[in-house]
């Protein structure tokens, strides 16, 4: 396992500024050690994303994330909705963000490229939690979100509801979907035999997110 590819990953999933492009670099040079099917989802997604204009790369985050978003880059709210244990799983993440001293600048704590710098200061045993209970569900529902079949009921939705569906060539053969997949696929390698009944919105069984303190019940 190594710690260091996975915030490799989080300036491509931040919105897209000028170092974007040494960023794919560096994060593919990384992955050079990394299994095969994760280079292999990543590569497509990194090439396309790298060759985009600036400004079609803004327009395709926008659309992914935010206007009429596919998905959210919130792994809390993949995880929990609307429920009360997003507010408690926030605030064992922003607890641990202070500790490791880190700035999750304009985003919450629970943004995945947050999420993601700040794997490598937990405590093991708070970051397979996190891991197992948390980011890996989260990162397979928001890639049911990217299927075709279901990209295209929600159109049908939107448009049924008079809603004018912005942009909506960017719905597919989007490349955010490769770079989710491939880091999915790291994360499934270092964390194996994660029970595929953990993805979607959480249920009713609570998961122990550990603090500085001791356990604490912080989701479902």
């Amino acid at each position: 396992m190594e710690l260091a590819l996975y915030p490799r990953f989080a300036p491509l999933l931040r919105y897209p500024h000028a170092g974007i492009e040494q960023a794919i670099d560096a994060c593919a040079q990384a992955l050079r050690a990394a299994p095969a099917a994760c280079r292999d989802a990543f590569a497509p997604g990194a090439a396309a994303l790298r060759h985009l204009a600036p400004v079609r790369r803004e327009e395709l985050f926008l659309k992914s994330f935010e206007l009429q978003a596919i998905c959210s880059l919130e792994i809390g709210y993949a995880r929990f909705g609307e429920d009360y244990k997003r507010g408690l799983f926030l605030a064992g993440l922003k607890q641990e963000h202070r500790a490791a001293s880190h700035d999750c600048g304009d985003e919450l704590p629970d943004h995945l490229a947050n999420v993601l710098e700040l794997l490598p200061a937990l405590a093991e045993e708070l970051r397979r939690d996190l891991v197992e209970q948390v980011l890996i569900p989260a990162l397979r529902a928001m890639l049911e979100d990217f299927d075709e079949p279901r990209l295209r009921a929600r159109l049908d939705a939107l448009k049924a509801r008079g809603e004018l569906v912005m942009q909506e060539e960017l719905h597919f053969s989007n490349p955010y979907r490769g770079l989710l997949q491939a880091l999915l696929v790291l994360l499934e390698f270092d964390y194996p035999d994660v029970p595929a009944r953990r993805a979607g919105r959480a249920g009713d069984n609570f998961i122990p997110i550990h603090d500085r303190s001791g356990a604490v019940e912080l989701g479902a």
